[in-house]
């Protein structure tokens, strides 16, 4: 068989779409427990922005290594390393949800500054369900657009 075989082209095609396959599978394992720790860590990141200076450092702190461990079990877990930036569709869900999270980080950090640490716990209770529906979504449509192929 030479290397120009219309068969061996097929094969080798075949092979890529089993690859393929595989990654999506890894990646599509939903597990709502990463789904609820993720939604965890993302409302305490909320919530301690509006905790006093250093206290507002520590939880940014906290949280963002909580982020980088959870990805990095999840990496290990599934032999993927996901960012959440593609395909191209899901990209857009998670600069959502990045945007979402910046509002109410924001919004946290006014009500602590103000002291008016009242409007902090639906902002907390928010951002636990926000980042629980984008986790879930960003999962349906990553599947959906992995599943297509050119």
């Amino acid at each position: 068989m030479s290397q120009n075989d219309p068969e061996t082209h097929e094969q080798m095609l075949a092979e890529i779409r089993r690859s393929q396959d595989l990654v999506r599978e890894r990646v599509a394992k939903s597990s709502w427990s990463y789904d609820l720790v993720y939604s965890a860590v993302a409302a305490a990141f909320v919530g301690g922005q509006a905790a006093p200076m250093p206290f507002n450092v520590l939880a940014s702190a906290a949280a963002t290594l909580a982020f980088a461990i959870l990805w990095r079990r999840w990496s290990e877990k599934t032999g993927v390393s996901v960012t959440g930036l593609s395909p191209r569709r899901a990209r857009w869900i998670a600069i959502a949800l990045g945007v979402v999270f910046l509002v109410l980080a924001l919004a946290s950090v006014y009500y602590g500054r103000t002291g008016q640490y009242v409007w902090v716990l639906p902002l907390i209770a928010a951002a636990f369900v926000l980042a629980l529906v984008f986790s879930r979504l960003w999962m349906r449509v990553y599947r959906a657009e992995t599943v297509t192929r050119p």
